[in-house]
């Protein structure tokens, strides 16, 4: 219930001892600590002050996990500023899925056509579905189309996140396997701010393995900031961050065995493989020379493909390769106002936005043909208050709204646009089309729209009587799923 900081305690008595001081004392995320005082036999006026910190041993519950901290979020590397990348820290997490700017096609967390974070702890399984909680400032940051967590602010706006591996309280509910939960930054009573920007460029990197071609180009710059301070002295605060990322990269292509200047126009008589006619079984044969189809016989959409689609050797043995550009854009808002209402009530508000992000992947095949746009935008809305009840009664509660929804967009082209006749159902989509030994030209699952839309409310009661503490709680969530997809719509040639 209380900020995150250092905290000093004082207890005193009417008369009889003095005054006890205990300082060192660290709140950190998630923390309870229990202080134990000794009140010496003297005078009021003198005083006792013990400058060592409490133990840091947890003697309050058979909680396991840990806590990442400022000082190792700020200076620790983060290649892709990611603070996902931060929980392999932690004992007991065995994958971490996270790095989505520079995953490949193959191995890319957006299938869904948004990031997803899927971190498996203890032997933990995904299935498809994930199995840990994501807390974000307190409320649900989780897309529960696959149960997987959402985005994260960048590093400079986290104050620090705790990640509890076993034995944690019954008010984390839903998932057995672990919890997440990270906090932002809160503005203070001076005024604060950063600047950053972060630049890599293929002036520093090496060629792509197996590469006969020139680098291909590199630019990446993460760029953004943050300020905060009193908006009403001791009474009302603010945070804002702001973090981008502009990062156009490539996908390099290789493999591929592409038409020769013959075969480009349907003369097949030098090459080692000859097409036959599907009609009858018999190697096609024009004017007496076998090997060769006739003009009127080539079908005007395969001729489009090869003219329009299919690039001519760059390398020896009719061998082409290539880079295929990945531009990924973000940009990343965070707001958040903490206002101490009455004594007895403190109020948070924070809002997280991801703006329109965009990426483009190509297909998975070796030459470039189909693309994939991906688009996507979160938001995440948090209000809590804290209600110190009574002297030994605290009530917290928490208002979330959590809306992520993506698209994974294939480029709208058709065979209908080259000529064909077939009529793809749904989004258009160019097909996949291979040709054995030679090429591949390959399309994936696309979709428009997928995604949740989570409404919960959050409220932990904590109760000191006697030598008993006690804590009630509830949570409430109405969660609205979407995804609509289609499977090979295009057409597999």
């Amino acid at each position: 219930f209380l900020p995150v900081g250092n905290y000093v305690v004082e207890v005193t008595a009417t008369s009889g001892f003095k005054k006890a001081v205990q300082g060192g004392i660290v709140l950190r995320i998630g923390d309870i600590s229990r202080v134990d005082m000794t009140l010496e036999v003297g005078a009021v006026s003198e005083q006792v002050t013990v400058t060592t910190a409490p133990p840091e041993i947890n003697t309050t519950s058979s909680e396991l996990g840990r806590t990442v901290q400022t000082a190792e979020i700020e200076n620790l590397p983060l290649v892709e500023r990611n603070v996902y990348a931060l929980l392999d820290l932690t004992p007991g997490v065995q994958s971490n899925n996270n790095g989505v700017a520079t995953a490949s096609a193959a191995t890319s967390n957006l299938s869904l056509g948004f990031p997803e974070q899927r971190t498996l702890i203890n032997g933990g399984t995904d299935g498809g579905t994930g199995s840990v909680n994501y807390y974000l400032d307190g409320g649900t940051n989780m897309t529960n189309l696959r149960n997987t967590g959402n985005i994260l602010p960048s590093p400079d706006a986290i104050q620090e996140f705790r990640v509890q591996t076993n034995g944690y309280n019954a008010e984390f509910g839903r998932f057995a396997n672990g919890v997440i939960n990270v906090l932002t930054k809160s503005g203070t009573n001076k005024f604060s701010g950063s600047l950053y920007e972060f630049v890599r460029n293929d002036a520093f990197n090496a060629n792509e393995w197996g590469s006969l071609l020139a680098k291909a180009p590199y630019r990446r710059n993460q760029f953004g900031g943050t300020v905060g301070g009193p908006i009403w002295r001791n009474k009302t605060f603010f945070f804002f961050s702001y973090a981008g990322l502009r990062q156009t990269t490539s996908t390099f292509l290789s493999g591929a065995i592409v038409p020769t200047a013959l075969e480009r126009v349907g003369n097949f008589s030098a090459s080692t493989t000859r097409p036959r006619d599907p009609a009858t079984g018999v190697t096609f044969t024009c004017l007496g020379v076998t090997g060769v189809i006739c003009p009127n016989r080539l079908d005007p959409v395969s001729v489009r493909i090869i003219n329009d689609y299919i690039p001519t050797a760059n390398l020896p043995n009719n061998r082409w390769q290539g880079n295929v550009s990945n531009p990924y854009n973000t940009d990343e808002y965070l707001a958040k106002v903490d206002h101490q209402l009455t004594d007895a009530h403190r109020l948070t508000f924070s809002y997280f936005n991801t703006a329109g992000s965009t990426t483009v992947f190509p297909g998975s095949g070796n030459l470039p043909w189909a693309t994939q746009d991906f688009t996507w935008r979160q938001h995440n809305l948090n209000i809590s208050d804290v209600w110190i009840v009574d002297a030994n009664m605290v009530n917290q509660f928490w208002v979330t709204y959590t809306r992520n929804f993506g698209g994974r967009i294939n480029v709208p082209t058709t065979l209908r646009d080259l000529g064909s006749s077939f009529v793809p159902q749904g989004v258009a989509s160019l097909p996949q089309i291979s040709v054995a030994g030679y090429f591949s030209l390959t399309n994936a699952i696309g979709g428009p729209r997928a995604g949740t839309d989570l409404y919960s409310a959050r409220n932990i009661f904590s109760w000191n009587k006697g030598r008993h503490s006690l804590k009630i709680g509830g949570e409430m969530v109405l969660n609205k799923d979407i995804q609509e997809t289609l499977l090979n719509n295009y057409g597999v040639f």
